[in-house]
């Protein structure tokens, strides 16, 4: 493998991670947070591309960046109040919930915009290479990872740095006490829904231009970011971004040295994850 071409891999794999992670980042906001498994967060990613296909045809992809993600966020808000019955019984509930949420959504897309893959074109600014140390790199590939960054920051700042985070964090660590401070963990649960559905739908704008995409994706798409939670810890949010960093490089060269095997490589990290550190590698052990 030459230099360059080493170094373009690596972009292409980061690139796919922060993708990644947008959409992990969410489930680990939900699972945290409200102590539920959203199985419709693959059915939101997909969404997301689809939404930008229609909005990126009138006006233009930069505002489908925006505007996109806030209708998949808006979405989200109701799904969150059908859910919302069935917080503090059998988990088993919500997770059946859930999972009729996603084949409603890619149902609806069916509707919508039909069975065929859509492709989109990359608008004329990112539809270019930039050389770097003589190499070159596509720019879109640079941009999804410059905005994946600013999200992993952002999402940081607001977790630690802002009284939104600070009574989320209390969430996670003690609902009941929150509760009992007066503050209103349903409201808080409806924003950490919107949040978590709408970071999944950014994933899929950025996704929109790369790959194209079946709505009946937005049902096995799930399964194939579970690794990277597991990776990362189910409760872990600051674990999200270096495990979806590590599978998108896993993907990246494995396709390159593996092309048979790759897409097994990331469950295979996930299985001897569980048995050496079931609790996520990126994830502190709790004291004893």
């Amino acid at each position: 493998m030459t230099v360059p071409f080493f170094f373009q891999t690596l972009v292409t794999g980061l690139s796919s991670g922060m993708i990644s992670y947008m959409m992990v980042a969410g489930m680990s906001l939900i699972i945290s947070g409200m102590n539920m498994v959203n199985f419709g967060q693959g059915a939101f990613f997909v969404l997301g591309t689809y939404l930008t296909y229609t909005i990126a045809a009138s006006i233009g992809f930069i505002p489908a960046l925006i505007i996109a993600p806030l209708i998949v966020g808006g979405l989200g808000w109701f799904v969150e109040r059908a859910v919302r019955p069935l917080f503090g019984k059998n988990m088993l509930y919500i997770m059946l919930l859930t999972f009729g949420v996603a084949y409603i959504v890619c149902d609806m897309m069916v509707l919508i915009w039909g069975y065929a893959i859509r492709l989109m074109k990359l608008p004329k600014f990112l539809n270019k290479s930039v050389a770097i140390f003589g190499i070159y790199f596509p720019t879109y590939y640079l941009f999804m990872i410059a905005v994946g960054i600013v999200i992993a920051v952002s999402f940081w700042f607001m977790m630690n740095k802002t009284k939104l985070g600070m009574m989320m964090r209390a969430i996670i660590k003690d609902r009941e006490m929150v509760a009992c401070l007066g503050i209103n963990v349903t409201k808080l649960f409806s924003i950490m829904f919107m949040l978590g559905t709408g970071i999944a739908g950014l994933g899929g704008v950025l996704n929109a231009p790369i790959t194209g995409m079946s709505p009946k994706e937005g049902l096995s798409i799930f399964a194939n970011v579970m690794p990277i939670l597991m990776i990362g810890g189910m409760r872990n949010m600051n674990g999200c971004l270096p495990a979806a960093l590590l599978v998108g490089l896993v993907n990246a060269f494995g396709a390159i040295y593996f092309p048979q095997y790759y897409n097994v490589i990331p469950a295979a990290l996930m299985v001897i994850c569980m048995f050496i550190r079931p609790q996520g590698i990126f994830t502190k052990k709790e004291a004893a």
